[in-house]
């Protein structure tokens, strides 16, 4: 694959709207999580724990967070009911956090929320933008497309 080089003036370019962008979709993550009682931290752990990261080294180490970061994050959730933490029966020197049916209740209402607000800041491009900000969003992630999806 040949590789491009972009010049520094696209480089510059790029790292501003990246910067301002990544500052507009912390707070798109506020507005839709916020009314749900959750923190743009603790919806991500769910996520995770949804997605199969279980241990909470694991968890720390993806969100870049202290063991006693997540250990708080974690606590929060499992008072609130949305996870549970267990010994793991094949290491029973391991904890396995799970998440419990309330838990996956709340992952519904979140991508409900999220949907919403992403559709707000979307709606200003086209298919055809979208399916081109997906390839690039992909690229950048190294991430091949899924099958059935057009690069």
């Amino acid at each position: 694959m040949r590789m491009n080089h972009p010049d520094d003036a696209a480089l510059e370019a790029l790292e501003q709207l990246t910067l301002h962008l990544v500052w507009q979709f912390r707070l798109d993550q506020q507005r839709a999580f916020e009314p749900l009682g959750i923190s743009p931290m603790q919806a991500f752990t769910l996520m995770a724990v949804q997605g199969g990261i279980e241990q909470p080294s694991a968890l720390a180490f993806m969100m870049d967070v202290s063991p006693s970061g997540i250990s708080q994050i974690l606590a929060g959730l499992e008072e609130r009911g949305w996870v549970r933490r267990e010994l793991d029966s094949k290491n029973r020197r391991q904890v396995r956090v799970l998440l419990t049916e309330e838990g996956k209740a709340m992952l519904r209402q979140l991508h409900t929320r999220w949907r919403e607000v992403s559709r707000e800041r979307y709606a200003r491009l086209s298919p055809q933008e979208i399916e081109m900000l997906t390839h690039s969003y992909r690229k950048l992630l190294d991430d091949p497309p899924a099958q059935g999806v057009k690069p």
